[in-house]
């Protein structure tokens, strides 16, 4: 039963992360705007759909493929969302250094990358005894 919750977890906030980099990436093509301010100044400064891409394909899309792993080859499912949550971690913490910002929707979604961490440690018995020798 417990193995089972942490795969539902998991899946869940594979499914969060990957609605959420949805969202970020349809209101970046559709209203550039909002994020104008935040980008000056910095690479992605007028370029929106290049950031647009690399948040809702790259970082996404391996959300969305941690999903569709979790549910094909639930062999391979800590491999997948140790992979999603590194990404996204990566993401907000270059995001943060590209934009030398951070505010709460960091803290949300780079702290949910370290849940999924966490969801797969538990995943693999890391708090499970283990016998030594």
């Amino acid at each position: 039963a417990c193995m089972k919750a942490i795969r539902v977890a998991l899946v869940s906030v594979a499914i969060f992360q990957a609605l959420s980099t949805l969202i970020g990436f349809v209101q970046l093509l559709i209203v550039p705007q909002w994020f104008a301010a935040a980008l000056e100044g910095t690479p992605f400064a007028g370029q929106f759909v290049v950031a647009a891409l690399l948040l809702g394909v790259v970082v996404g899309g391996v959300q969305w493929a941690a999903i569709g792993v979790h549910r094909r080859a639930p062999q391979w499912q800590p491999l997948a969302h140790s992979v999603a949550g590194v990404v996204m971690i990566g993401w907000i913490f270059g995001e943060c250094l590209v934009m030398d910002s951070f505010v709460w929707a960091h803290a949300l979604w780079g702290g949910m990358g370290v849940v999924q961490l966490v969801l797969v440690l538990l995943l693999l018995g890391v708090a499970r005894p283990h016998p030594i020798g």
